[in-house]
């Protein structure tokens, strides 16, 4: 049985077309892996949050998750505590690793 070629993004058309500019601003967007290492968490946590509730707001452009750097700030600012006594930080589920 032959093996699918694996498909690359963007393609070698899309990437013809592309117009490459030097400067496109600050990152806006970042896939899950990438804020996963921003939160200091597992990219699993990230995607059993998106089934589950509880984690940062992400966009669907497509197939694709992305999460929007403010959002994550924005998320995190929100899980910080003081004490054990502070009000109830969202809940934080714990992934079931067997």
């Amino acid at each position: 049985m032959a093996e699918k070629s694996q498909r690359r993004w963007p393609t070698p058309d899309i990437l013809k077309r592309a117009m490459f500019v030097d400067d496109a601003g600050p990152i806006r967007f970042v896939d899950t892996e990438a804020a996963a290492r921003y939160l200091a968490l597992e990219a699993h946590t990230l995607e059993c949050y998106r089934s589950l509730g509880g984690g940062p707001a992400y966009h669907k452009f497509g197939k694709w998750v992305r999460y929007a750097v403010d959002d994550l700030d924005s998320w995190a600012e929100s899980c910080r505590r003081v004490t054990t006594a502070s009000p109830a930080a969202p809940r934080v589920l714990p992934i079931d690793r067997t």
